[in-house]
């Protein structure tokens, strides 16, 4: 790891608060997903900045979170069509992210989209360290792929209040990896424990509440608080 590089822990000391990460990076007064709200994350001092990655037609590998923008597919859109249907700084390239926030904060890259893991773990690799960031994805056949590509990346299965659970023994088995990273409504719901009793940390998404940040910001089991207010989780919740 280079001098000054910013490192992401997937388990925290024993005492250790959890990993403040930002989702879409800190857009209080920035569009989601934009260079300025990566920005103002390490400005901030985040931990971490959680990001979507997504493919245009044309190739390019973009940071986006909605698969289809005004109507049409983000893989049917060639990067400047997209561009013009987002709000002014949106949808910049992954590499243009990285280049920007390389060493200076860690990285949660979720991968939105199976078959193109090969070129984006390229792209990562070229400007971050394994210990720099980790991959997340909702598709199980993603994680693995990850993997191959680079054996000592970190991996975390994103899980969805809509999907049954009742496979997750086998999916977690399946993808190898790291940690889970589930939806607060099951956080709360026993999912900590459940991972935690397979000594599999959590990365809880998206924690927003005040409570819920002091109640899961202050759990042992918590690697990483994922939020849309990062200020408040910094700041002694003191915000309204």
């Amino acid at each position: 790891m280079q001098p000054g590089a910013r490192a992401v822990a997937v388990r925290r000391g024993e005492h250790a608060a959890a990993l403040v990460v930002a989702h879409r990076g800190a857009w209080g007064s920035a569009p989601q997903n934009s260079l300025a709200a990566f920005d103002a994350a390490v400005a901030l001092g985040c931990d971490a900045i959680e990001l979507d990655v997504r493919r245009t037609a044309d190739g390019r590998f973009v940071v986006v979170h909605a698969a289809r923008v005004g109507g049409r597919p983000v893989a049917r859109l060639e990067h400047h069509e997209l561009q013009a249907r987002v709000p002014h700084g949106q949808a910049p390239q992954l590499e243009e992210v990285l280049e920007l926030v390389a060493d200076r904060i860690g990285l949660d890259v979720e991968l939105k989209e199976d078959g193109h893991v090969e070129e984006t773990m390229a792209i990562v690799s070229k400007h971050l360290a394994p210990d720099q960031y980790v991959i997340t994805s909702f598709r199980d056949a993603v994680l693995p792929a990850v993997k191959r590509c680079v054996p000592e990346s970190r991996t975390g299965l994103l899980l969805s209040p809509r999907r049954r659970l009742r496979d997750l023994e086998r999916r977690v088995r399946d993808t190898e990896v790291d940690f889970l990273a589930p939806h607060a409504s099951l956080a709360r719901g026993g999912l900590i424990d459940w991972a935690a009793s397979r000594g599999l940390p959590s990365w809880v998404w998206t924690v927003n509440d005040p409570r819920v940040l002091r109640e899961l910001l202050r759990d042992e089991r918590v690697a990483a608080i994922i939020t849309d207010r990062p200020d408040r989780a910094l700041g002694g919740f003191t915000s309204p």
